[in-house]
């Protein structure tokens, strides 16, 4: 999320936006050197209450039940949700939050709803329902921004409290050099 200024018909006010995909931040890569990590960002074998502490995720969030013809969409949805929690963790350090995940969650569901409307407008000519199918994918597709930029984030944080001497180097670093003055 980024904080933009307002322009057309909302010209003036700041405007709070999801960044466009070229502005987002970069991943951080792996965190291999975390003791309760695999190299892969997998928790190591033995650390159960890791484990246990993580928040698992439930079928899209809740939605257990399904009508038959959404059946195979929600499957793809919740193959679709673990594949990319997994992704963003990989790209940025290994771990994300629950809220990310929770994200994602929102995205897959909103994209398997999509297919699943896009399906049933194919099969009946409906353009109402291609229509709303084209909404959830783009709504979708601002999940996975919202998701990317908060895991983002959240790696930075994870960095830097990982050197609880840090903040004293960027600190010792700022007046390493200190400005000239004339006289």
């Amino acid at each position: 999320m980024t904080w933009r200024t307002g322009h057309g018909a909302g010209k003036g006010g700041p405007r709070i936006e999801v960044m466009p995909p070229d502005e987002l931040p970069s991943a951080m890569g792996s965190l291999t050197d975390r003791p309760d990590r695999t190299p892969d960002g997998r928790f190591a074998p033995g650390n159960g209450a890791a484990r246990a502490r993580r928040v698992r995720p439930g079928a899209l969030g809740g939605v257990e039940a399904a009508a038959a013809p959404f059946e195979p969409f929600r499957r793809w949805g919740r193959r679709y949700s673990a594949h990319r929690r997994a992704e963003l963790a990989r790209a940025h350090g290994g771990s994300i939050s629950a809220g990310v995940g929770a994200i994602i969650e929102s995205a897959a569901l909103a994209l398997a709803t999509s297919r699943y409307l896009a399906s049933v407008g194919a099969q009946t000519l409906d353009a109402d329902a291609m229509k709303r199918a084209a909404d959830l994918g783009s709504l979708a597709r601002q999940h996975e921004l919202a998701a990317w930029e908060l895991a983002a984030r959240e790696a930075k944080v994870r960095a830097a409290s990982a050197d609880p001497m840090a903040a004293t180097h960027a600190l010792l670093a700022r007046y390493a050099d200190p400005p000239t003055t004339s006289t």
